[in-house]
């Protein structure tokens, strides 16, 4: 069974102008040059707490330890957050390795962060905004206990957030968080309740479906979602697995075919192209995105990630240890960054997929859809895609 929420289409064509990112994720070119060599972003995990089994998690450990409290203390937390700040950090993205939300510290640590500026960008699966109970259990304490208050809250602090939502497919959607089908509801309530408290309403937009990772199951649903989210102001993450965690071990089973890649990253481009939301004269200045018609990945040029022990890690694609930059008990963020492999990387705006390419993303994808692109539509007359690219 299909579920489809019912949210209203905000956009048949996208305005001149329109910026295709969600706020608190990549760096446009002006900062990109401006702020070069600056540390502008860090992903951390925050809690090692997660109540789903989510086959295809980035982190290692297939179960997370039952333990709500970071390695790390809040108060070094903190502090790392201001030794970053004086680095240039704009922005904090929360992967894991627990679901944040599901951690009684979280909301304060939100807080510590709006008030210093700092915008954050929280990845989470829904399953606490989307049920009062467990919103109740980790909340309490704030004052908040429903869905509706802690939308609310998050939308007063600035924050984005990135929804898992792998599937319309009841059943599909189930086996890839490890949950029976109950889930999808779930799930679709903390949709609307995003949409409801005004997440879809500001360009860039703070809303995002992160659709990955892109698998055999999932890759036939892949654009609906991406077309279904952009035509109602929701940004789309549409990349293959990572290879790291469970996404190491599996990823050769479960990626799609690189036709099928090349058909979905062709579509999706497409429908930007014909929608008003990308010209093909910038796909061309941009390049092709390891995220399917999304922003350039630039995180690898102005960021780090930091797990909960104080590792430091060039992103949370890989967890081979070539991405590893050093550790926070050895030295010193300032003196790692200004050491790291990122840093070397500084300027430069599209760094497709350091982690991916030539494994779950095949080397020549950039190239073959720019060319497929072109073809489609730099030529005064139709060229047809051969009828194999198309999905």
């Amino acid at each position: 069974m299909n579920t489809i929420p019912s949210i209203p289409v905000r956009y048949k064509r996208f305005p001149s102008g329109y910026i295709n990112d969600v706020r608190g994720w990549g760096f446009n070119q002006q900062i990109i040059s401006e702020e070069e060599g600056r540390l502008l972003t860090l992903d951390l995990d925050f809690g090692s707490y997660c109540s789903l089994g989510c086959p295809a998690c980035f982190q290692s450990d297939s179960t997370f330890k039952r333990d709500t409290s970071p390695k790390m203390s809040f108060d070094e937390m903190k502090q790392l957050v201001l030794d970053a700040k004086e680095l240039g950090l704009r922005t904090v993205k929360f992967l894991g390795e627990g679901e944040p939300l599901q951690s009684v510290l979280f909301v304060s640590f939100l807080r510590f962060l709006h008030s210093e500026g700092i915008v954050p960008l929280i990845f989470t699966h829904g399953h606490v905004i989307g049920d009062d109970e467990e919103v109740a259990r980790w909340n309490k304490i704030h004052g908040i206990t429903t869905g509706e208050q802690l939308t609310q809250e998050l939308y007063r602090l600035g924050a984005s957030i990135v929804l898992g939502f792998n599937s319309f497919d009841d059943d599909v959607q189930g086996n890839m968080v490890g949950r029976d089908v109950g889930f999808v509801k779930i799930r679709n309530r903390a949709l609307t309740l995003l949409v409801d408290a005004g997440f879809t309403r500001e360009v860039p937009t703070r809303l995002a479906l992160a659709v990955n990772p892109v698998g055999r199951q999932n890759v036939s649903d892949a654009f609906a979602i991406y077309k279904w989210a952009r035509l109602r102001n929701m940004y789309a993450v549409v990349t293959p697995s990572m290879i790291s965690g469970k996404g190491r071990q599996n990823w050769k089973e479960s990626n799609p075919t690189n036709n099928e890649l090349f058909a979905l990253y062709t579509k999706i481009y497409s429908f930007n192209i014909e929608t008003g939301l990308q010209t093909m004269d910038q796909i061309r200045d941009e390049g092709i995105s390891s995220y399917a018609g999304g922003h350039p990945c630039n995180q690898v040029a102005t960021g780090l990630y930091i797990k909960q022990d104080g590792g430091v890690w060039s992103c949370p694609g890989s967890d081979s240890a070539a991405f590893m930059e050093g550790s926070l008990q050895k030295g010193d963020l300032s003196t790692i960054w200004n050491q790291s492999e990122n840093r070397k990387r500084a300027g430069v705006f599209n760094n497709r997929c350091i982690a991916k390419d030539g494994k779950s993303i095949p080397r020549d994808l950039y190239k073959s859809v720019l060319h497929k692109l072109e073809l489609k539509f730099s030529s005064s007359r139709r060229i047809e895609i051969p009828a194999s690219a198309h999905p």
